[in-house]
């Protein structure tokens, strides 16, 4: 017996595994593997270098000068009712680093855009200003804007964001050239591997979680916790063995590939464990279904202490089950009604009145 059980919780240890990582891998995947770039500090991008190579990636970015803001991002919501709503999420800018380019005597300027949050409007327009209070100065007594470090997803422009990009750029005068770099990213600082930040570590606890039940259910194809229940069955029945359970589970009936009806006892496995079920204590059972998204197929088995265990099983099987009950467990009652539930529920010593009493008390023990 102890045999099959462990081969049934092996087997759903391993799907269980599979699962768990594949959808841990799978989060990591969609969230650009970026929490290891998190977990070791944002990457300090060197603008002298291929873009591409960051693209993705949580970098720092050090901006001497921020030009222009060009796109207002919203978010529109349409009301149930009708109508809808326009709301303001964050700006992006056109920003630029300088990197003298000493055996030319002049400066290379590599011009790239940053997004934030409306709440920073403030702050990039003080930068802004700067910027062209530095340009526009005639006298030489205006100094250079302060350079500020910015951190974010280094994220490829869409389409219109870039067609806006190079307009802006046009409009001021900049052309592509060696002395004017341009690249088409744009540096989300309200994200991280393209998600936004609070979406973000959700999805990291979820994906931890995965790998957690992955590592436990690892563990648990070389452990025996799959028969802990069984063992603790035994520990608080001293009048039964561990033989026992076994010579009668080789005359069970098999019922679908985890669940065992014996004359005894019952025996299912409920995800990686297996449980077993007194049979001379069941008074109750029938098939239980519920559809949608929590959707349920089980066989419900009450007891004499008022509880309830619920066996995935289909309708057929179930049916099969119950065969097997009322073949060789007169004291239970088989099928649902309303009237049965009302009174299992407000009237328990009625209920065990009906059929177990009447019957347990003419006949010994099975």
């Amino acid at each position: 017996m102890l045999e099959i059980l462990r081969k049934k919780a092996r087997k759903s240890h391993v799907i269980w595994a599979i699962v768990t990582i594949v959808g841990a891998i799978a989060i990591l995947f969609f969230t650009k593997f970026a929490v290891f770039n998190v977990i070791t500090g944002a990457i300090d991008l060197d603008v002298e270098k291929d873009p591409s190579t960051y693209e993705w990636k949580y970098v720092e970015v050090e901006a001497d000068c921020i030009l222009e803001e060009y796109v207002e991002h919203t978010t529109t919501t349409t009301r149930k009712y009708g109508g809808s709503s326009t709301s303001t999420d964050g700006y992006s800018y056109i920003a630029f680093t300088s990197i003298p380019d000493h055996d030319n005597d002049t400066e290379v300027w590599y011009f790239y855009s940053i997004y934030t949050r409306k709440s920073e409007q403030d702050k990039m327009y003080s930068l802004m200003n700067q910027t062209w209070d530095y340009f526009a100065d005639e006298t030489g007594t205006v100094a250079p804007p302060e350079s500020t470090k910015f951190k974010g997803t280094w994220t490829p422009m869409e389409s219109d964001m870039e067609r806006y990009y190079r307009e802006t750029l046009a409009e001021y005068g900049f052309e592509e050239g060696a002395t004017d770099k341009f690249y088409f990213y744009n540096l989300e600082t309200d994200k991280l591997g393209g998600v936004y930040y609070v979406f973000f570590w959700v999805l990291q606890v979820v994906a931890l979680g995965l790998i957690i039940m992955g590592i436990y259910n690892i563990i648990g194809f070389f452990g025996n916790q799959y028969a802990s229940q069984i063992h603790k069955y035994l520990r608080e029945n001293s009048a039964v063995s561990l033989s026992d359970i076994e010579a009668d589970f080789e005359t069970a009936h098999p019922v679908g590939k985890e669940t065992w009806v014996g004359r005894r006892w019952t025996v299912y496995i409920r995800g990686t464990k297996a449980s077993i079920v007194t049979n001379r204590n069941l008074i109750w059972a029938y098939y239980f279904r519920r559809t949608g998204r929590n959707s349920v197929s089980e066989m419900r088995l009450y007891t004499t202490d008022g509880k309830v265990t619920c066996v995935s099983l289909s309708e057929e099987q179930t049916k099969e089950a119950l065969g097997y009950y009322a073949n060789e467990q007169p004291q239970m009652i088989l099928g649902y009604s309303d009237d049965l539930e009302k009174t299992w529920k407000k009237n328990f010593p009625a209920f065990m009145d009906l059929k177990y009493r009447p019957v347990m008390s003419g006949n010994t023990p099975n």
